[in-house]
Order: structure tokens, then sequence, then C-alpha cells
């Protein structure tokens, strides 16, 4: 593999959210919003909850939709498992065991792949029983607000910082210069 490639193309996320047009607000906005979305229980709608946010808040939806994707057929299961888990403790209740639920998980993506993945979002939560779907989503609120609150002003900073870091020619936005290990000399000095 290339230096600086990986599996998603030349760029990390982290970086695409730093070059991506904007206001600095609107993609900090965009990336709370979207790692809040990632946390609830929404697989299969968590698209359209960001692009419904953007109709009414200033938030940059491709933030918001790279930062649903945490939330992927592999990291399901651990995420709504942590969800759960957190909502039975905010409720004091005693609820399924880990195995149990990624069973449930298990006969649900067996339908999805049947019937697509939001039926089987939804046979998940159907087959989870209403009894879970009351601490799954207060769990996925408070797991959201922990994860979403602080990117806000993380998010800000560090697209500042990039910003004025590449206005100072510190930073170069062209991936194959930014990621490659050719060093790469100033204009100015190889006309000379």
């Amino acid at each position: 593999m290339e230096p600086g490639t990986g599996p998603l193309g030349r760029e990390s996320l982290p970086r695409r959210l730093l070059q991506l047009d904007g206001s600095a607000e609107s993609i900090a906005l965009g990336t709370a919003f979207g790692l809040f979305v990632a946390m609830t229980p929404t697989v299969g709608v968590q698209m359209v909850i960001i692009l419904l946010i953007s109709l009414v808040l200033p938030i940059h939806r491709i933030a918001g939709l790279i930062m649903v994707y945490i939330s992927n057929p592999l990291t399901v299961v651990p995420i709504y498992w942590f969800d759960y888990w957190v909502g039975l403790k905010c409720l004091a209740q005693q609820g399924l065991t880990r195995s149990n639920f990624e069973l449930l998980y298990l006969e649900a993506e067996s339908k999805a792949s049947e019937v697509g993945w939001l039926e089987g979002g939804l046979e998940l939560l159907r087959s989870i029983g209403n009894d879970a779907l009351g601490p799954l989503f207060l769990g996925g609120a408070v797991v959201g607000l922990i994860c979403g609150l602080p990117a806000y002003p993380v998010t800000l900073r560090l697209v500042r910082r990039y910003r004025a870091r590449k206005q100072m020619g510190l930073e170069d936005s062209r991936p194959e210069v930014a990621n490659s290990s050719v060093p790469v000399t100033d204009e100015k000095e190889s006309s000379v």
C-alpha cells in the first residue's frame, strides 16, 4: 500500500472533515450532530435524520453524514449494546445479557440480508422487545450527548487551527503532497 493511503482512500476521515468547504461552525455542528445520531439506535435512517436536521439547523451535511458511518454493520452491536447497558443503568433495571443481545442482532442481520437494512433494523428493534426499547433509546441519547457535545468545540478548534496553518503555508491541502514521504521543496528554492 502506498504511503498515506488507507482503506478509505488517500486521506483519513479526520483530514477530510478538516478540508470540507463551509464555515468552521457548520462543520463542527455537523460533526456533533452526526456523532449524536450515530450513537442512537436509528441505523437505516441515520442519513435521513441528518438531512432533516440540516433543513432546520445550519449544520454541514457532509460532516454529519461522514460521522453517522461510525455506526455500521461492524460496529452496531457494540454501540447498541453499550447504549442498552447505559440505559439500563440510568433506569436501574436488569435486562438482556450481551450474548442474548448479539444473538437477536444476528437473527435480525440475516433477515436484513433478505429484506434490506431498514426492515432488518426494524426487525432487530421488534425482536429486542418493547421492554428493551426504552433503555436502548435512553442510553443512545445519553451516549450520543456524551459523544456529540464535546465534538463541537474539539472540531471547531481543529478546523480553525488547520485553516490558520494552511493560510500560513504550514499545511498543504493537496493529498499527494500532504501524505507523501517525498520532501517538498519551496518553489522559490527550486527555481534558483
